[in-house]
């Protein structure tokens, strides 16, 4: 596996000056830069997602939570799914993808670790058991679908509603209406 230090003994700069060229965080000359990249695409560096996540306390990742109901039509639901994907890899995210099999323990475990940055709720009900770990969840979360409890720590959107297709813009909070 190709480290940064590898791009910088290519480069022939150092191994923090490397890291610099490539995060943007101090001036670098335009030579050193265009050499740093280049090593990048001659080696096939890829950033190791762990390393970064340290430095900058941010997974790039959203946790996905589906809930699949039996008398859903699967490929709807998989559209969901795919539409999120898409709109996050767009936005520089990865998303981790669990299913309501794993539930209330998975989303307490996953946001606990802080293996991901926010969360994406799919299929709310009218009574889901997901919204209180989500409210005291540290990152926040967006849902789709419409939860009986509006209370004001919860915010509800249905991508249907948004003109662009987009679950970034800001909701209104149920409650309070704002």
């Amino acid at each position: 596996m190709v480290t940064i230090g590898d791009v910088a003994r290519v480069a022939g700069v150092s191994r923090s000056t490397a890291s610099y060229a490539l995060s943007g965080k101090r001036s670098i000359s335009v030579e050193v830069r265009e050499r740093v990249e280049q090593s990048v695409r001659n080696l096939g560096y890829t950033p190791n997602a762990g390393a970064k996540a340290l430095a900058t306390s941010q997974t790039k990742v959203l946790g996905l939570l589906a809930r699949f109901l039996e008398d859903e039509f699967a490929p709807a639901m998989l559209q969901y799914i795919l539409g999120v994907t898409n709109r996050a890899r767009e936005r520089g995210y990865d998303t981790l993808l669990l299913t309501d099999e794993d539930g209330v323990s998975a989303l307490k475990r996953i946001s606990d670790s802080r293996m991901v940055d926010g969360f994406i709720l799919l299929n709310v009900a009218e009574s889901d058991d997901r919204l209180d770990i989500l409210r005291k969840a540290a990152q926040p979360g967006s849902l789709v679908g419409l939860p009986g409890d509006r209370r004001a720590s919860t915010c509800s959107i249905s991508t249907s509603s948004l003109p662009d297709g987009s679950w970034s813009r800001p909701c209104t909070n149920s409650a309070t209406g704002t």
